[in-house]
């Protein structure tokens, strides 16, 4: 895992209250751990907690850090950061709401890739209990097919 601080807005699009995670904690070739901690100005926030439904997004913003920082790793700095069409495969949200204030780990794994295609799975945890566990699929768009 990669001990060096990175700038996760070089590697991720996400600005405002729209870029949820907070911290990148490891980062390797195929593995990325992340944390974030729920805030009132989330989407899908009432103030008191949020819907369990953005712990998806939170999956597939961890795995945008890891497809974004292979990709700068593989090709520089200046290589070219189109973005990622995701689908959800499979989603398992083991709560209903969580509350403004809690600490999230989010953990993204690349289980499949072929040239601009990815299946990640990924999960979200809150002090060791897992809230929700996903598999989504990542197209990259744009014309070309270069990994990641």
């Amino acid at each position: 895992m990669n001990p060096t601080p990175i700038d996760i807005e070089t590697l991720l699009p996400h600005r405002g209250r729209m870029r949820l995670v907070e911290e990148i904690l490891a980062l390797d070739e195929d593995h990325t751990v992340t944390r974030a901690t729920v805030r009132p100005g989330w989407p899908m926030s009432d103030g008191q907690s949020v819907s369990a439904v953005i712990l998806i997004e939170l999956v597939a913003q961890a795995a945008g850090i890891h497809n974004g920082w292979v990709r700068v790793r593989r090709y520089g700095p200046e290589v070219d950061r189109k973005g990622w069409i995701v689908g959800i495969s499979e989603a398992d949200l083991h709560a209903d709401r969580v509350a403004c204030g809690t600490p999230l780990t989010i953990r993204a794994e690349n289980r499949f890739a072929y040239e601009g295609f990815r299946e990640i799975a990924g999960t979200v945890e809150a002090d060791g209990q897992v809230l929700a566990e996903a598999v989504l699929l990542l197209l990259r768009s744009g014309e070309e097919s270069v990994l990641p």
